[in-house]
């Protein structure tokens, strides 16, 4: 009897599947264009969700640190993973300067900006004209420049954190679709 209902299961449950999935990619062009929306929201969802984590005065920066990857055409993972390297998620960074990314640290010297979302946008900045415009749109190319005493340790460390946010991603992927399917049961 067992056997016979698992056998069932495993030829019933994909069938089910598809036909969920087939109603879900079957609505409306307006709830595409919501899809659509929720998607890139959901990065900002990733941003605030990783930065509460390590709480992070970056946190209601999320929307920033989006846009300004989309302006400049990085990932959306970069620049935040730099800032929790350079500052600890802009925890330990000189105080009054707004600058979570080491931007411009050499010593006594040092660049401040007004807010942090200044920051972001002119570090943005600063990355597409200084190393993506040139072709250095990796974390390996990008290391020796942004950090020549010690690239390894830096890279490995940015790896680290665009790593967590993926993981991150991953998991309210993995919510999203779970309620997607439990909508439909």
């Amino acid at each position: 009897m067992q056997r016979k209902l698992l056998s069932l299961a495993s030829i019933y449950l994909p069938i089910i599947l598809v036909g969920i999935t087939a109603i879900h990619m079957g609505k409306d062009k307006e709830n595409t264009i919501q899809n659509e929306y929720t998607t890139r929201d959901s990065r900002v969802e990733v941003l605030e969700e990783f930065f509460d984590e390590y709480k992070s005065p970056l946190k209601g920066h999320a929307e920033t640190f989006v846009k300004t990857a989309e302006k400049y055409n990085i990932d959306y993972k970069i620049l935040p993973a730099i800032s929790c390297m350079e500052s600890t998620c802009g925890k330990k960074i000189i105080p009054n300067s707004y600058n979570p990314f080491g931007w411009g640290i050499h010593g006594k010297q040092y660049i401040s900006f007004k807010s942090f979302d200044e920051a972001i946008e002119k570090v943005g900045e600063g990355l597409n004209k200084g190393y993506f415009s040139k072709g250095l749109d990796t974390i390996p190319e990008i290391a020796p420049i942004y950090t020549p005493p010690n690239p390894n340790h830096w890279m490995s460390g940015v790896n680290f954190f665009i790593a967590r946010m993926e993981e991150v991603e991953k998991e309210q992927e993995n919510q999203s679709l779970k309620e997607i399917v439990l909508s439909y049961l």
